[in-house]
């Protein structure tokens, strides 16, 4: 599955990047570490070249994806698609299923696809994409609320997740989409404050979403009519008991 995600995640953003023009290319990216859009491609292209070549020195750190950024500079864009083309086959044959609980290639791409398209102002890409990293993000946010807390989630499908443990203390209206991009630290303490919440969340609840810590500053919101602003009171389908997170 993380192979087939990640191939198709990088022909969108490859597909994407070729039809840029050079005010979008150095455009800022509001979630990155104040990289440009052309950095941000940067950064993609060098974790797929090290993770073909088994450079993985420092993985994940800011060291490495700024070492990412630095070596290609001053490649045009048609240069690093051309080298994401050349390495990404190997870097797709590196993943395998058991790395969606933690760091991955795919995972990564997933995140700053939807850093670039919303920097671009784009709508966010169909759910099915990015569905099982929501899964596997909301199980984290589970294990850091089960210490003081249960929140019931309800979605803009009707869906229920449980994250905590015992009975919910606090329910919760909000976007799929939302809840991804929050919990990799793409929404701001004061965006997740705004969501639907009853009653009104603690601080320390707010603080548990971003999965790369808090931040405080705003970030760009996808166009409205790609999100549901309408969401249900309640499930449509409630199952019989809703599975623990």
């Amino acid at each position: 599955m993380l192979e087939q995600t990640y191939r198709a995640a990088r022909g969108r953003v490859s597909e994407l990047a070729a039809t840029l023009n050079d005010e979008q290319r150095l455009m800022l990216v509001p979630a990155t570490p104040r990289w440009t859009v052309h950095e941000l491609l940067a950064h993609l292209v060098g974790g797929a070249s090290d993770a073909a070549s088994g450079r993985l020195d420092g993985v994940t750190s800011d060291q490495w994806t700024a070492r990412h950024v630095e070596e290609r500079r001053l490649n045009p864009i048609d240069e690093l698609l051309a080298e994401w083309d050349r390495v990404g086959p190997a870097a797709d044959a590196r993943l395998t299923d058991d790395q969606i609980f933690g760091p991955n290639l795919a995972a990564d791409a997933i995140c700053h696809e939807a850093d670039l398209r919303e920097a671009l102002g784009l709508p966010h890409v169909d759910r099915e994409h990015w569905q099982p990293f929501l899964e596997v993000l909301m199980l984290h946010l589970g294990k850091r609320l089960r210490h003081f807390t249960t929140v019931l989630i309800h979605d803009e499908l009707g869906q229920q997740l449980h994250c905590g443990s015992g009975q919910p203390v606090t329910r919760l209206h909000t976007h799929g989409y939302e809840l991804l991009r929050a919990s990799f630290s793409r929404r701001s303490q004061r965006q997740i404050a705004a969501w639907g919440w009853t009653p009104d969340p603690s601080e320390q609840m707010i603080r548990s979403f971003g999965f790369f810590g808090p931040r405080n500053d705003d970030q760009p919101i996808p166009p409205a009519e790609t999100l549901l602003t309408s969401l249900p009171s309640e499930p449509r389908t409630p199952p019989a008991e809703p599975a623990a997170r």
